[in-house]
């Protein structure tokens, strides 16, 4: 098995980012900040490495890839997951906090915004996390402070250079 090749274009990522919102819906809906720990530790762990996501690790074990993929079908992002997890373990570290110190409407309401965008990546596709990341990674480019990415993969384009690393995606 590709485990990469699985976590990038099978369902387990999908399984895993709804895995994570059900844990910070239960949080919503009971008042009870202790199931989103259960998230912040599985994004800790993907901050770690973008490959510690033992829900999507079993998804790809029960459920295999055997499609073709498109560029549209790209949803696992080496850099972009350790990014993206890293503004997530922020904003719900912030919200946790909040919770923890008297203030739960406020931690609980901050706590939506990573909620929604783990319903949003794998119904709608969009990921508000790796869009911030995305961005502030083509700012930090753009601006001469970074150059490529994380295990040499970007998918931003710099002086007209076009990203090589994924040339087996077709339009």
């Amino acid at each position: 098995m590709n485990t990469d090749r699985e976590l990038q274009y099978g369902p387990g990522m999908r399984v895993q980012r709804l895995a994570e919102a059900g844990f910070l819906l239960a949080a919503l809906f009971t008042q009870d900040i202790r199931f989103a720990y259960v998230t912040f530790v599985l994004t800790l762990l993907q901050v770690a490495s973008p490959r510690w996501v033992p829900v999507a690790l079993g998804m790809a074990r029960l459920v295999r890839f055997g499609g073709e993929h498109r560029i549209g079908d790209l949803y696992f992002d080496l850099g972009g997951v350790r990014g993206a997890s890293a503004l997530a373990v922020i904003v719900q570290a912030v919200a946790i906090a909040l919770v923890q110190t008297g203030y739960p409407t406020v931690g609980f309401v901050i706590l939506t915004v990573p909620t929604a965008s783990l319903l949003m990546a794998p119904t709608l596709g969009f990921c508000a996390g790796c869009w911030f990341y995305v961005l502030g990674r083509d700012w930090l480019a753009r601006h001469g402070w970074l150059k490529g990415g994380f295990d040499e993969c970007s998918d931003i384009t710099v002086d007209g250079e076009s990203p090589g690393h994924q040339p087996e995606l077709r339009a």
